[in-house]
């Protein structure tokens, strides 16, 4: 019985995704970004995680979209909330991301979203930033996940943008 009720959410999850719009996310010359640097680890690993992450919630406000959309999107730069500063140890030095409201997350991309005719529907080059999170009121919810900032300003710029907008 609980095999059914698993197979069951499985399917629900697939057909609701069905429905959605699709995202398409490329990330050019990510060596020059402002700031998409760990604070401690691997700098490649970091870097694909907070790609991979990104993405997928590009991807996961298109489910707010009809099946016959797609946003095409090329980021140009990212520039993550809260700044990196030194901090040296017994042996080594490593890093620590310090948040203030000073160092809000921007990040700057090109746009398309197209109908399955390959109409465009909307273009333009986005510069986006969150100049209004609060870190102190949020610390709790941040700490679960380390791009809340990033995710809520391309939330708002996508309904403000391509939700909220007719098509052309």
């Amino acid at each position: 019985m609980r095999v059914q009720g698993i197979v069951g959410t499985v399917l629900l999850a697939f057909s609701f995704s069905a429905l959605a719009g699709t995202a398409e996310v490329s990330w050019k010359d990510v060596d020059s970004y402002t700031d998409i640097r760990p604070a401690d680890g691997f700098r490649d690993r970091y870097e694909q995680k907070v790609m991979d992450q990104l993405t997928e919630h590009f991807q996961s406000l298109m489910t707010k979209l009809p099946e016959d959309r797609k946003l095409e999107v090329t980021v140009t730069d990212v520039d993550l909330t809260g700044r990196l500063e030194p901090t040296f140890g017994r042996s080594s030095s490593n890093y620590v991301r310090i948040v203030r409201e000073i160092d809000f997350p921007r990040m700057a991309f090109d746009y398309r979203l197209v109908n399955n005719s390959g109409e465009v529907l909307r273009e333009g080059q986005a510069n986006v930033k969150n100049m209004r999170f609060n870190y102190d009121g949020l610390a709790s919810r941040v700490r679960r996940n380390d791009l809340y900032f990033e995710e809520e300003m391309l939330t708002r710029w996508f309904e403000d943008t391509i939700v909220n907008q007719p098509d052309e």
